[in-house]
């Protein structure tokens, strides 16, 4: 196994991490709001909040630093399934911190969650920076990638919609959603990372800067979305239901990736086995953490009375 390829693995987990850590903090200054701050002064009261900034900053700063570094090692295909280790903490701190419950078929959806990551893992579905650079100088592939982009921001979209007549489900639809965004977010830091020392050093061909300009809307966009609909799941559910689900598009979208965007082959038959069955166990997952859709937990008094 290549040095490279370890120090990918390793960033890629601290990334998921660090990013399911400041949710959890994110979500713990969600729990403190009185009902009226939360439908009035929602945002506005959080961007002031210490906890949920110092959430933020160890999800998007620091997270996203790894998950950079990470892609740059290992490509678009692997990194979002080991980053889903954070899984592991956002089950024992939901618990630990925020005072949520996990029924059994929540803790078994988890488990399977991590198997089917962990499968994924094994699929050895890699996709070299070398090949990023070569493939988005070809037409066909740019294509691709404008019908992959679109068809992404559709489903977001329409799944968004839908979540906002689900009634008591609104959080866990809407956290199903909220994956779509982070998934546009995860291929295209990839095209960024191929042009950017060049288009910033002056040698970017003019596709090269268009794909730059693009790519950096793209990313801005989306995670300003991704990170304000998920504040807006919170209001409705448990972080432990709705990160999970949330994993379910961010998790199946590499192989689309993979297979369409970047037309590549499975290095083996074993390693489609290990990619359909890790996706199985990831869609089983997704409907077992969004079978129960519970209240975020109650404020306490003091909150209550404060608004903090």
């Amino acid at each position: 196994m290549q040095k490279g390829y370890i120090i990918g693995v390793v960033l890629a987990i601290l990334s998921g991490v660090l990013n399911q850590s400041g949710q959890l903090l994110q979500k713990k200054a969600v729990n403190k709001l009185s009902e009226t701050v939360r439908q009035t002064k929602f945002m506005r009261t959080l961007l002031k909040n210490p906890l949920w900034i110092t959430g933020f900053v160890l999800s998007i700063g620091c997270g996203t630093a790894c998950f950079m570094m990470a892609q740059d090692y290992i490509g678009p295909a692997l990194v979002p399934g080991l980053m889903a280790s954070g899984l592991i903490v956002l089950a024992l701190g939901s618990v630990w911190m925020n005072g949520e419950s996990l029924d059994a078929f929540e803790i078994l959806g988890i488990f399977l969650m991590i198997a089917g990551i962990a499968l994924l893992g094994l699929s050895e579905l890699s996709i070299s920076g070398d090949v990023v650079i070569a493939s988005i100088a070809q037409s066909a592939t740019i294509t691709r990638i404008t019908i992959f982009s679109l068809t992404i921001v559709t489903l977001w979209i329409i799944i968004h919609f839908i979540s906002l007549k689900s009634g008591a489900r609104k959080g866990i639809v809407m956290g199903i959603s909220n994956g779509f965004p982070f998934s546009l977010s995860n291929f295209w830091i990839s095209p960024l990372i191929a042009v950017i020392f060049v288009v910033m050093g002056g040698k970017g061909t003019t596709g090269q800067v268009i794909i730059f300009i693009i790519a950096s809307i793209v990313l801005v966009m989306s995670n300003v979305i991704g990170m304000w609909q998920t504040q807006e799941c919170f209001r409705y559910g448990q972080a432990s239901n709705i990160i999970p689900v949330q994993q379910v598009p961010v998790q199946i979208t590499p192989l689309l990736i993979y297979f369409y965007v970047f037309a590549l082959k499975a290095p083996s038959s074993t390693s489609v086995a290990y990619m359909l069955s890790g996706v199985a166990l990831i869609i089983i997952s997704g409907f077992l953490l969004g079978r129960r859709q519970e209240e975020a937990a109650v404020p306490s008094n003091s909150a209550l009375e404060t608004g903090e």
